[in-house]
């Protein structure tokens, strides 16, 4: 075919058509597939192509830019790699592409918090600071934006192929079961999450929890000098960041103790004041003052979906932590509470273990499973905590509100992803709600 060779994005939802956006400004010749079709607005200048002739196409491509969604066993995928045609994802793209300070956050849980209240104290700090990546805008849409530093969310499905970003700060918020059906295996799992430290060197740093220590094992192939955040004290003349849940306390050691003011309604919740903990840390190292820190916590507005309470209804307490889309997520939710807990648990699995939310079981008066997980956390959670069946997401809704008493606590946490009844996460804690106002007073 006639032309220079093009780019084909695999993909068509936000990632795949920001990496399509960012190759026409660069002036590339770019091909657009999705399995599932497209939506309205295409950018202009794109070809599109459909999912049963991609594969056709590709003598005619360069390379193959990928959507999160897209794993590496895609049949697309996998006749690139025959052809040696270079695969890579929206990220690496976009590393190739942007300037400013990279801040890079990543994790199993907490991320999405962890980089909205950095870019804020960095705004504090009189920054032009971007925040995005797999949260809200991607990262191919901050090329050529006026920034001096980019807070970067970062999943595992952007990470698991070779990238040249090299961020200045890079975390691993925590690590628990997650995306195993994608993964494989929590080794390949972990080992995705760490390819963030790819090209990092002595002048950048790293950021863990030291309550973990699944990352030690790393520490011979970092670059990156190590500094961490954790409940547990810090080692004699290392710097860092303790937190307290009890007493609200987050103190940085820089290297004298300085404790955060924590005076606002928010860090609430243990997870939370740990998300504040690690903020802190980054926002350190990133050179910010304390004032910029304490002024961005009691100034932030908890994103939606994450542990937020929606209402009462005769004594009983409904949550909403739709986000809570793994094990890990649901046993942090737990933990803030110390009232009996009717858990609404299901939807679409990650090839976990549902029984670990065994160790919860204290504190649990009924899990209600539903959807298409329902049968797997029924049966991992027998004989260790009360479970009901309901066949979908309304049906559990509606038990949960019959069976619930004064005092209860109704919580949709529900250590799956959504996609069997719900469009995303959002969609599901925008139904819970509803479902809520249908009661009545």
């Amino acid at each position: 075919m006639a032309g220079p060779r093009a780019t084909l994005v695999v993909g068509a939802k936000s990632s795949g058509l920001s990496a399509a956006r960012l190759l026409r400004r660069i002036g590339e010749r770019v091909l657009l597939t999705d399995d599932k079709g497209f939506p309205d607005a295409i950018p202009e200048g794109i070809e599109l192509v459909p999912a049963s002739e991609a594969g056709e196409r590709l003598a005619d491509v360069a390379q193959i830019v990928l959507s999160p969604g897209i794993p590496a066993h895609h049949p697309l995928v996998r006749a690139a790699l025959a052809r040696s045609v270079r695969v890579r994802s929206e990220l690496s793209l976009a590393a190739d592409h942007v300037h400013g300070r990279v801040i890079a956050i990543t994790g199993t849980n907490g991320k999405s918090t962890v980089t909205t209240l950095v870019a804020d104290v960095l705004r504090q700090a009189g920054r032009r600071a971007f925040a995005g990546g797999n949260l809200g805008t991607p990262l191919c849409d901050a090329v050529g934006g006026d920034y001096d530093d980019l807070v970067v969310e970062v999943s595992s499905f952007q990470l698991e192929w070779p990238h040249a970003l090299r961020p200045a700060i890079a975390t691993v918020l925590n690590v628990s079961p997650d995306h195993l059906d994608r993964h494989g295996s929590m080794a390949a799992y972990v080992d995705a999450k760490m390819n963030l430290f790819t090209n990092m060197g002595g002048d950048c740093a790293a950021v863990f929890l030291r309550d973990e220590t699944w990352w030690r094992s790393y520490l011979p192939a970092l670059r990156a000098p190590v500094s961490t955040f954790g409940k547990q004290p810090l080692p004699v003349g290392e710097r860092g960041v303790v937190f307290d849940v009890r007493p609200k306390r987050v103190s940085l050691f820089v290297p004298a103790r300085v404790d955060l003011a924590l005076g606002g309604n928010w860090p609430r919740f243990p997870h939370e004041i740990e998300n504040v903990a690690a903020a802190a840390e980054i926002a350190r190292l990133a050179g910010a003052p304390v004032a910029a820190i304490e002024r961005a916590v009691a100034e932030f507005t908890p994103l939606p979906h994450r542990l937020a309470l929606v209402g009462t209804r005769r004594g009983v307490h409904f949550y909403d932590d739709s986000k809570a889309t793994n094990i890990g997520a649901t046993l942090k939710s737990l933990e803030a509470f110390d009232e009996p807990v009717i858990l609404l648990a299901g939807g679409v699995g990650k090839g976990v273990d549902f029984g670990t939310l065994a160790q919860a079981a204290g504190k649990l008066r009924l899990v209600i499973a539903y959807g298409e997980s329902a049968a797997e956390v029924e049966a991992a959670l027998a004989g260790k905590a009360p479970v009901a069946r309901a066949p979908g997401f309304a049906d559990a809704f509606a038990l949960a509100a019959e069976r619930a008493r004064a005092g209860d606590v109704v919580l949709l946490a529900p250590a799956c992803a959504s996609f069997d009844e719900f469009r995303g996460y959002a969609d599901r804690g925008r139904r819970f709600i509803e479902l809520l106002g249908a009661l009545g007073a």
